[in-house]
C-alpha cells in the first residue's frame, strides 16, 4: 500500500521538472560505470541518487534499500534505462510498495531492451548511418557531421524518455505493454522501406556492356533496365533473404557462392 511516510517518520519529498531532467542528463553517461557482475546497475543507481536524495531526505534507511534493490543485475536499451529510471522515482515518490517496484524493475529491463534495439540501434543505427556514408562517399562534408547530429539528438532526448516514465508512473506497465507490438512493428516497417532504396546505392550487380543479341546488339543489360532500373540489384537482394530465410543457408557459404559466382562470370565476360 502507497505510503507518504518514510522510516523516519518524515513525509515524501516532492520532485520538480528541474529533477527530473538533471536524471535525464546525467544518465547519458550510465555506461560510464559499469560491471561485469551487475551490468548497467551502478550507473543506472548513481544516475537517480540526486533526486533520490530529494525524495529520501535524511532516511537512511529508505535510501539503503533504494540503492540495494537498484544495484541487482540490470542490462537493458539504454534510452530504455533513463524511461524505468523515470518510471522507479515517480513510484518511490508516490509511496508505492518497494518490492512492486523492484517487481516492475526486474520485469520490464529484459522486454525494454528489445524494445529499445528495435527502434535505436536496428532502425535508426543502421538508417542514419547509411546515409550519411553515402554523403561522405559523395565527399560531402554532411555525411559525418549528420552522424554526429543525429546521435546528439538522441543522447539529448534521455530527457524526454526521464519525463515520459516519470509522468507516467504506475500507469505506464499497461501503457507499454500494449503499445509494444505495434512500435516495433512500425520501426521494423521503416527501417526494411530505407534499406530497401539504398539497395542501387550498395548492391553492384549488372551485366557487361559487350553481353548482347540479336541483329542490333542490344545489350543484355538494357533489357532488363526496361523492365525495372536496378531490377537485378533487388532480385539478387531477394535470392539472398529467401536463402537465409526460408532455406537456413549457412552464412559462410552464402559469401563463398556470391564470391565464386562473381569470379565465373567475370572470367567469362558476362560482368
Amino acid at each position: 500500500m502507497a505510503s507518504n511516510k518514510l522510516m523516519n517518520g518524515q513525509e515524501r519529498g516532492k520532485l520538480t521538472k528541474k529533477d527530473i531532467t538533471n536524471m535525464g542528463l546525467y544518465s547519458i553517461i550510465e555506461q560510464s560505470s559499469f560491471s561485469f557482475e551487475r551490468m548497467q546497475a551502478p550507473g543506472f543507481t548513481l544516475s537517480m541518487i540526486p533526486a533520490a536524495k530529494k525524495i529520501f531526505k535524511d532516511s537512511k534507511e529508505d535510501m539503503s534499500e533504494f540503492m540495494t534493490y537498484n544495484m541487482e543485475f540490470m542490462n537493458t536499451e539504454p534510452h530504455m534505462a533513463t524511461f524505468l529510471m523515470g518510471l522507479i522515482l515517480s513510484m518511490e515518490e508516490a509511496g508505492e510498495d518497494r518490492k512492486l517496484i523492484e517487481g516492475i524493475r526486474n520485469g520490464l529491463f529484459g522486454p525494454f531492451a528489445g524494445l529499445g534495439d528495435a527502434i535505436f540501434w536496428f532502425t535508426v543505427l543502421p538508417i542514419s548511418a547509411a546515409i550519411c556514408c553515402s554523403l561522405a562517399q559523395n565527399g560531402s562534408i554532411l555525411g559525418p557531421l549528420l552522424y554526429i547530429a543525429i546521435w546528439l539528438v538522441a543522447a539529448i532526448s534521455r530527457i524526454w524518455f526521464a519525463r515520459f516514465g516519470y509522468n507516467l508512473g504506475v500507469k505506464a506497465v499497461a501503457t507499454i505493454s500494449s503499445s509494444t507490438k505495434y512500435l516495433t512493428k512500425a520501426a521494423g516497417i521503416l527501417g526494411v522501406t530505407v534499406v530497401g532504396g539504398l539497395i542501387p546505392s550498395y548492391v553492384s550487380f549488372g551485366f557487361s556492356e559487350s553481353l548482347t543479341f540479336g541483329m542490333e546488339a542490344t545489350t543484355v543489360q538494357s533489357v532488363f533496365d526496361n523492365i525495372l532500373p536496378n531490377i537485378l540489384p533487388l532480385g539478387f537482394v531477394f535470392l539472398i533473404y529467401y536463402l537465409f530465410k526460408k532455406k537456413n543457408a549457412n552464412t559462410l557459404l552464402v559469401i563463398f557462392g556470391i564470391i565464386l559466382f562473381g569470379i565465373v562470370l567475370s572470367f567469362v565476360g558476362w560482368m
